[in-house]
Parts: C-alpha cells; sequence; structure tokens
C-alpha cells in the first residue's frame, strides 16, 4: 500500500487555533491549575476557575493497562500516519474505553468504533481485531486532517458526525453528541499531553 502523502498536521504545538474555536462556538481555557477546558460558555472569573483537585487528577491510561489496545500499535500507527499518539489514545479512550469488541447501536465496531463503510475504505478486513482496527482508525483520522487543513476540532466532528455534517454547517455541527464527543477527546488528549510532558522531564532530571 503506498503511503500517503502527510500533511503538516499541526498548525502549532496546542494544534487549535482561534479561528476554529471561533467557527464551532466552543472555548476553551487553561486555569491556574494548568487543566484546559473546553466548553460553550467563555472562561469564568479568576476566582471561580481552578476545579477541585479531585475532579483534575485522574489515573493516567487506566484503560490502556488492562485494555486491549496494544500501546506499540498505537504508536506505530500514530507515527506512520503522522497523527498525535496522545490523539488516537484520546479518541480509543472516548470511544471504546479499549474494548476491542465493542458495538455501538449503530454498528460501530472495534476499539476506534469504525463503521463497517468506513473500515472497508480504510482497509480493515477485521474490524475487531486491534492492530487493524487502530491503523484503519488512524488512517481514517489522516484522512480527516487533510479534509480539513489539520484543524483538530474539526477533525473529531468529522469523526463523529461525519466529513459531510462539518461542510454543511462550515465548522463543529451543532449536534450535542457531536460537541460533547469533541469536549471528552480534547479535554483527554491535553491530560494526555500534560502526562507526556511530565514523564519527559522526570526522565530528563533523573538523567542517563
Amino acid at each position: 500500500m503506498p503511503r500517503l502523502v502527510l500533511l503538516a498536521f499541526l498548525v502549532s504545538s496546542n494544534l487549535i487555533g482561534a479561528p476554529a474555536m471561533a467557527r464551532s462556538q466552543v472555548h476553551m481555557w487553561t486555569d491556574k491549575a494548568g487543566v484546559t477546558h473546553l466548553d460553550d460558555a467563555p472562561a469564568p472569573s479568576r476566582r471561580s476557575a481552578v476545579p477541585k483537585a479531585s475532579a483534575t487528577h485522574k489515573e493516567s491510561n487506566w484503560w490502556e493497562r488492562r485494555s486491549d489496545a496494544p500501546p506499540d500499535e498505537i504508536d506505530r500507527a500514530a507515527q506512520y500516519y503522522n497523527i498525535p499518539a496522545e490523539l488516537v489514545r484520546a479518541v480509543i479512550a472516548v470511544e471504546s474505553a479499549g474494548d476491542a469488541g465493542a458495538v455501538s447501536s449503530k454498528g460501530a465496531l472495534g476499539l476506534m468504533q469504525l463503521m463497517p463503510g468506513t473500515a472497508g475504505e480504510m482497509y480493515v478486513q477485521d474490524p475487531v481485531d486491534p492492530r487493524q482496527n487502530i491503523s484503519g482508525g488512524t488512517r481514517y483520522l489522516r484522512q480527516l486532517a487533510n479534509q480539513f487543513g489539520g484543524d483538530m476540532m474539526l477533525v473529531l466532528a468529522a469523526y463523529n458526525a461525519g466529513p459531510e455534517a462539518v461542510r454543511k454547517y462550515h465548522g463543529v455541527p451543532p449536534f450535542d453528541e457531536t460537541r460533547q464527543y469533541v469536549r471528552k477527546v480534547m479535554a483527554r488528549y491535553y491530560e494526555l499531553k500534560r502526562q507526556a510532558q511530565k514523564q519527559k522531564l522526570a526522565r530528563a532530571e533523573s538523567g542517563p
């Protein structure tokens, strides 16, 4: 299979620009605790912006440690399709919580909840096979990233509601399910990014 031409997914290290948020009417801000929030409403006042610690510190990657999602396969697919590994992990966590045999009421299958038609277009022969599902789902994210200029919010909206819905509404569609989905995946993505940064700093401090 020829390798896809990879367009730059990131406009910056933070992935999202202000115009995309304006189009979708989803606001993003970071509070004093360093926690990134996404909501329909703008940032609250500084006095109320910091959530309780119990709500922001969760066990990291709990689903991956006891799930059917092989970490090596995630990293391999992410590198091949030039998609952040944290994004793939976030999609898997929200879509199936790492259950390779998950089947939705609409018929979506596997770790990344691929619809049968999408699975076929992504060359996935067995949607419940973890390796094939991760590869197909990540390839689909790459395809959507190419279509929507690497705008992560639009990519996730298209992953949930379909690319035609995103084009129709010129942004994140006004569907509660889709908006909640985008918020959940983005929140998990930034959580994973923070964890990765902490681990990187810890390794640097510990030395070779």
